[in-house]
């Protein structure tokens, strides 16, 4: 027979189960609750009515066990779903040589992209992509089919406790496959070297073309087209030139910023144009070196480096282009990196200014492997410097220029050379740039320059400035004896 107190202890046992969401202990109940925001409430319900059924002796591991436990209910516990990420937006299609490029903008939380795609004659989309990084926002589709139009749809993707989440499929975009373009050999403004001696330029600047043996200049490559890894690109712009073993290399960046960077490699004896390397960026790339193992590139506020032997591989793949998947290192340096230049052990980095700014000098460490850079000089540098190289027995060269045309704001083109003295830096790793030794006239936009044998080579982005008066759209060849003075 049930007494009294027996009753009352099974009510306060079966009250305090339902206040408690039918959890069978007081801890358990404090952090669920406490999970929920409601600290307060399992507080005040422990120390009464809890505390009052404790005190009698009816919730333990004995008491509320039986046909009590069996009365009660358990509350389900439901769990909130993580929001899906946003849709990807501004998802575009461009077409290349049986290859596609797909473009987006980043979604904030998202841990990836998933591409989808359909020919035209299917009705359905077939994932074909996992892109594993929020910050990658493009990718390449290769191995289509020549002229034939592809769907594609992108959505993003982010996992929650091992569960993965997806945003909706944006909208289609679709792109036609087509044949690309090979890179011109070809000077874009006078086809011969006959046609660029009639030219403006070369009538106007007659200092400088008493230095120029015109049979070794040579037409700038992919000014009219490039063929920028399968993709026609009829806007490069060249910056930096360097002489890296049986090559002249000479970078250029997309001025529309739609196409990859990427360097011409030339032959350094025939002085023709070979192939093209596409970079894995769209920097405008204006500083390019070369360190007996290593290819420098500039990247902003970064230097990257790749192996010489990529050089050669593209050379002997032949083949009209080949991409760079990665940098070899890519470091941040004390500048930004407009113009390069290599000399005894050390990469010289400076950047483009309007005011006198500074150079500095990094000694490359583990060259042969993974190279490192450790800031060791520095050196005053004249405004508005666009390239420079320096000879085996110490002589600096540089170009000074900006505008495009006599008469716009600010303008200049120069070319100087000075002797600095690098045998003998201050304490402090500052070297004197000394005075100039000569300085020569130059047509508009000059920019990096190089030096192989007894001639000082000079590259022009003038070319691609339709507005320019005094275009050069070759490679001049110049005695450097006649430039040092």
């Amino acid at each position: 027979m049930m007494t009294k107190r027996w009753k009352k202890s099974v009510s306060l046992g079966l009250a305090l189960a339902l206040v408690l969401g039918g959890v069978s202990d007081v801890t358990g109940a404090r952090k669920s609750f406490a999970a929920s925001g409601t600290q307060t409430e399992v507080s005040n319900t422990v120390s009464g009515a809890a505390q009052s059924s404790v005190s009698e002796g009816a919730v333990s591991g004995d008491a509320v066990s039986g046909e009590a436990v069996a009365e009660v209910t358990p509350e389900p516990i439901i769990t909130p779903t993580p929001e899906k990420p946003a849709v990807p937006t501004s998802f575009a299609a461009r077409g290349g040589s049986k290859r596609v490029r797909l473009t987006w903008a980043q979604v904030s939380g998202a841990d990836g992209y998933y591409i989808y795609c359909r020919e035209s004659t299917t009705a359905s989309y077939t994932k074909i992509k996992t892109i594993k990084s929020s910050s990658t926002l493009t990718y390449d589709k290769t191995g289509l089919v020549q002229n034939t139009t592809y769907y594609f749809c992108i959505a993003s993707y982010k996992k929650v406790d091992g569960v993965v989440y997806e945003s909706s499929l944006s909208s289609s975009v679709y792109a036609t496959t087509k044949a690309a373009t090979k890179t011109s050999k070809a000077a874009k403004k006078y086809g011969t070297k006959a046609k660029f001696k009639k030219s403006p330029a070369y009538k106007k600047y007659t200092k400088m073309i008493s230095t120029m043996n015109i049979s070794k200049t040579f037409a700038i490559p992919g000014m009219i087209n490039t063929n920028a890894g399968g993709f026609n690109c009829t806007s490069m712009v060249p910056q930096g030139i360097t002489l890296a073993g049986s090559y002249f290399l000479i970078s250029a960046y997309d001025s529309k910023g739609v196409d990859y960077s990427v360097i011409y490699v030339v032959s350094r004896s025939s002085k023709s144009y070979i192939t093209t390397i596409v970079l894995p960026n769209k920097a405008k790339v204006g500083g390019i070196a070369y360190d007996g193992t290593n290819i420098w590139i500039s990247k902003g506020s970064k230097v990257a480096s790749f192996p010489y032997s990529f050089v050669t591989d593209a050379v002997n793949s032949g083949s009209a282009f080949k991409k760079l998947s990665a940098y070899n290192t890519t470091q941040k340096v004390s500048t930004t990196a407009s113009y390069m230049a290599y000399y005894n052990g050390i990469l010289w980095v400076g950047p483009y200014s309007t005011s006198t700014t500074k150079m500095y000098g990094y000694k490359v460490e583990n060259a042969q492997t993974t190279p490192v850079l450790s800031q060791m000089y520095q050196m005053a540098m004249p405004s508005k410097t666009q390239g420079i190289t320096i000879t085996s027995d110490g002589t600096m060269v540089l170009t000074r220029a900006k505008g495009k045309n006599t008469t716009d704001s600010g303008y200049i083109s120069y070319m100087r050379t000075y002797k600095p003295s690098f045998n003998s830096p201050s304490a402090s790793g500052k070297v004197l740039k000394n005075s100039v030794c000569k300085k020569t006239k130059l047509p508009p936009k000059a920019e990096g320059v190089a030096i192989y044998g007894t001639y000082t080579y000079l590259l022009f982005s003038s070319s691609h400035y339709g507005s320019c008066k005094y275009p050069v759209d070759r490679v001049l060849a110049l005695k450097t004896k006649k430039l040092v003075g």
